[in-house]
């Protein structure tokens, strides 16, 4: 199966174990993992490590393990960027609340994972952005710039948000591709 952030899951089932193996592309960007989700849950299995030219991982649990953690029957999973070889680089942030200042901007992005990059002058947040779904985060909608269909939000060193700037070709330069 295809795998959200790149790559493909394989598994099969050997008794009561179940064989993951991971592959993914080297677009040697950094250290990516690799996490796998049921219906209601979803499990960290590991690091991708360098082998054949691509990232790879395998791993052997017990149908039991993956029960317990809320991932049987395995219906998907995602390979994230975790750390980043330049410092340009989009990294996912489990908790981007702790870099806000504002309260009502805390609690609108508790439980909520986004991209992260360090820029001059402070940091920028991302997240997905789909009209099916409720915007990311409603209090910074007009402090927000959508492009590639993901929404970007700007902030200062402090946490604060600011209005996004725009580069000579009318767009914020975002650095997501």
């Amino acid at each position: 199966m295809q795998l959200t952030g790149g790559g493909t899951l394989t598994l099969w089932e050997d008794g009561e174990l179940v064989h993951l193996q991971v592959c993914r592309p080297d677009d040697r960007r950094g250290l990516y993992k690799v996490w796998v989700h049921g219906r209601q849950g979803r499990l960290l299995l590991g690091t991708l490590v360098p082998e054949g030219g691509a990232l790879r991982l395998y791993r052997r649990l017990t149908r039991n393990q993956l029960e317990r953690d809320c991932c049987w029957p395995v219906t998907g999973g995602e390979t994230v960027l975790a750390f980043s070889f330049g410092q340009d680089s989009w990294v996912r942030e489990e908790h981007p609340e702790r870099l806000v200042k504002d309260v009502v901007l805390r609690q609108a992005l508790k439980g909520t994972a986004m991209l992260l990059r360090r820029v001059e002058g402070g940091f920028r947040l991302s997240a997905s952005f789909d009209t099916a779904h409720p915007f990311p985060i409603t209090p910074l909608f007009c402090l927000s710039k959508v492009e590639g269909g993901r929404v970007i939000f700007s902030f200062d060193r402090e946490g604060n948000p600011v209005v996004p700037h725009n580069d000579s070709r009318g767009g914020e330069n975002s650095g997501i591709s």
